[in-house]
């Protein structure tokens, strides 16, 4: 099919325009419930969203216009497991060489400095004031850490294999060993299923439902079990278990993947890239389990903001009335909407399958689970970041202070965000979703025209996804538009 210019930059620029020509009002998620005049009156926000997105897949899949993928991503088939992560083949344009002693110096300096702040935020949560404002572990691990790290890898990719403080031991340990220690081989059937048990339960459950992110000596118990947990892995399984079991590992993986930048270590130094952010969407997930991860990465940060809604809290509280539960309520209706979502896109991957009447019809849902699911993750980052960096970059300048309270009495008072007023932060939130969703469709159709090469048959095959993309893009744009309940 002929490569021709997407239209992502202008369908989000023809958005913008529209949109913002009226005037009503809308409500702000993530302050406190404030009601603002905005000039988006919200039939014409949910509309015109929507309107973008969806026309946006048609135009490529009418237009025959297809974005580029590297090589590696175009070999690789949807249902080979076996394929390189897309991180680490999709091409990019170099734009910088760092020598390798400048770059293993500052690798070495980040590894090191994050090792020493999750010590020392275990040693605070444990000793330090149990006030979780003036505490590092409170102010460290839920939000500098756990949301910021997300948010620096889908800008510059994955920095996990760097930062990681029980990887970090574990090549301490093997050095002095002098090789991989290991007992036996990470098996293939665990894939990446111990990663999404993780996610659920740390990202989904411990942060959105409990009450440990403002409780620093119970931060401080679920960094350490967790750090226990996963060195464990590493003696029995060897390094497979840091890539494949670890929840963080896996999820900064993928958020790598919709990284503009493109950082990686070669023969003559460390190679900065740049490349479009749906190329690294393009290769298939290894495997089921990771498949899982990615949508309910998407699902979990849509929850943590439906969490503020007055919507859920009516369904919660009728939930508990009904079935006269307590806190669980809530973990169910977590994990019940993880499987709705699944169920979902399962049922997705198996009706493109069926429209595309061709030899992937006998290869059954699978491949295209597999293939598919990546697609989703610009629309999982863009909600990442739109939600969360006024959390993390205020949360930031809580910490320098008490950081440096330990070393001054006259600890800094950082506000890093003062200047962004609540229609601001609104406003960004919509560009975020809007334009995530635009990229998602335009990884999509690069993944959907493998199978319907012929444009008529890419409008039929596309369809399943595009619509589901498309009323995901006006539930987030609803969730962020309602006020925030105490």
């Amino acid at each position: 099919m002929s490569r021709t210019r997407l239209p992502i930059g202008r369908a989000l620029g023809v958005f913008l325009t529209v949109t913002l020509a009226a005037s009503g009002t809308a409500s702000a998620h993530q302050v406190g419930g404030t009601r603002f005049q905005t000039p988006i009156p919200l039939w014409l926000l949910f509309g015109g969203a929507a309107a973008t997105v969806g026309l946006t897949a048609v135009g490529l899949a009418v237009g025959g216009s297809r974005p580029t993928v590297s090589a590696a991503d175009t070999t690789a088939s949807a249902a080979d497991t076996t394929a390189p992560d897309a991180e680490a083949t999709a091409a990019s344009r170099r734009v910088l060489r760092i020598p390798t002693p400048v770059g293993d110096a500052a690798a070495t300096l980040a590894r090191v400095g994050f090792l020493a702040l999750v010590s020392l935020a275990i040693v605070a949560g444990f000793v330090g004031p149990q006030t979780p404002a003036r505490n590092v572990a409170t102010l460290f691990v839920w939000a500098v850490w756990l949301k910021g790290v997300g948010i620096l890898a889908a800008v510059v990719g994955d920095p996990w294999p760097v930062l990681s403080p029980w990887r970090t031991v574990y090549e301490g340990l093997a050095r002095i060993e002098g090789e991989e220690i290991s007992i036996m081989t990470y098996p293939e059937r665990l894939g990446e299923w111990p990663a999404l048990i993780g996610v659920l339960a740390w990202v989904g459950i411990a942060e959105n439902l409990t009450v440990l992110p403002r409780s620093p000596a119970g931060t401080a118990v679920v960094v350490l079990g967790y750090a226990i947990t996963m060195l464990a892995g590493g003696l029995v399984f060897g390094r497979a278990w840091f890539r494949r079991a670890d929840a963080l590992a896996v999820l900064y993986r993928l958020f790598g993947r919709v990284a503009p930048l493109d950082v990686r270590r070669t023969e003559d130094g460390y190679r900065v890239g740049l490349r479009p952010p749906w190329r690294g969407c393009t290769a298939p997930a290894r495997s089921l389990g990771g498949v899982a991860v990615a949508v309910a990465a998407v699902y979990t940060v849509s929850f943590d903001a439906f969490t503020g809604t007055p919507e859920y809290r009516s369904i919660l509280f009728s939930l508990r009335d009904a079935t006269g539960l307590g806190p669980q309520a809530s973990v169910l209706l977590y994990l019940a909407g993880v499987v709705l979502f699944v169920g979902a896109f399962v049922g997705v991957a198996a009706l493109t399958t069926r429209l595309s009447n061709s030899a992937a019809t006998a290869a059954g849902w699978r491949p295209a689970a597999l293939a598919l699911a990546p697609t989703l993750l610009p629309i999982a980052v863009a909600y990442e970041i739109g939600h969360n960096y006024p959390y993390v970059l205020g949360t930031l300048g809580q910490l320098v202070g008490v950081l440096a309270g330990y070393v001054t009495s006259s600890a800094p008072t950082l506000t890093p965000l003062s200047w962004l007023s609540v229609q601001g932060f609104w406003a960004s939130q919509v560009v975020l979703i809007v334009a995530g969703h635009l990229v998602a469709v335009v990884a999509a159709h690069a993944v959907v025209v493998e199978y319907a090469p012929a444009a008529r048959s890419a409008i039929r095959v596309h369809a399943p996804l595009a619509a589901l993309m498309v009323a995901y893009t006006v539930v987030s744009l609803w969730t962020i538009s309602r006020p925030v309940v105490a």
